[in-house]
């Protein structure tokens, strides 16, 4: 299909996209909702990012400077909520060394979020929160079974963002030798867990139409990479509407949690 097609095809994308939404953590959880909200948190490190990137690149897509400036201390109320939650669960000196780690590196990230943007500052916090997901992620050491289909969904939310981040990177001319096999190894990563779930025998069919329409946005996504595409607003839109599949595949199998 002719690039004029897919780019008008976009510009008049029907699906409702979902701008960064931090809620509070909801008093008297579970700890298979605080997993889910974790999980969540992860990706969002990614939009946090993705926003800050928009900033820096002069975008007035969904105003990201005040979008920004009123997501960061949102998060870290909700961060510091989850920890709290996290401490009183885990006991093992191995993983509270873990909640440590993400508590230290949050601050530092949440110092370079407020900062007038930068290109090293981008490629700071993306390497920071590249780890930073990983970390809080050893929180699922509390996870049951039938949390497998929510952690797999918080992966797929996550690589159109990397993807979309990487790309805003090289559009602000940040330096990225290995530009090309990032892009790829996320590219792979997402096809590679988009199977699996298709694969998942607790899906239902309203979540296996969220898998096909996932997959078709992310066709068009990859199409941008492969073609070059160079307007931030496009890349933004194309990574939040992927999102909102997953997002909502991930709150249906949540639904489903015991």
């Amino acid at each position: 299909m002719h690039l004029k097609i897919i780019w008008v095809f976009m510009l008049g994308f029907a699906l409702s996209i979902m701008a960064l939404e931090i809620k509070t953590l909801p008093k008297d959880i579970t700890v298979s909702q605080a997993l889910y909200i974790n999980c969540l948190q992860r990706t969002q490190t990614q939009q946090l990012l993705k926003t800050y990137l928009m900033v820096g690149l002069h975008s007035s897509y969904q105003d990201p400077k005040q979008a920004l400036m009123e997501a960061i201390p949102k998060y870290n109320a909700r961060f510091k909520a989850l920890d709290s939650f996290f401490r009183l669960h885990i006991k093992d000196t191995e993983h509270i060394g873990y909640l440590n780690k993400s508590a230290a590196l949050w601050e530092e990230n949440k110092i370079l979020l407020k900062q007038l943007p930068s290109k090293e500052n981008g490629q700071k916090l993306y390497q920071n929160f590249k780890i930073l997901v990983k970390l809080l992620g050893k929180s699922k050491v509390l996870a049951k079974k039938s949390f497998k289909a929510v952690s797999m969904t918080g992966g797929l939310c996550r690589d159109p963002l990397y993807i979309s981040n990487l790309y805003l990177l090289k559009l602000w001319e940040a330096k990225m030798p290995d530009y090309d096999a990032r892009m790829q190894k996320a590219i792979a990563h997402f096809s590679k867990n988009i199977k699996k779930l298709k694969a998942y025998d607790g899906s239902t069919d309203e979540i296996n139409m969220h898998i096909s329409n996932a997959e078709d946005a992310f066709r068009f996504f990859t199409f941008m990479y492969e073609h070059k595409v160079t307007i931030p607003t496009l890349i933004s839109k194309k990574a939040d509407s992927i999102f909102f599949e997953i997002r909502t595949i991930k709150s249906l199998y949540g639904k489903m949690l015991k």
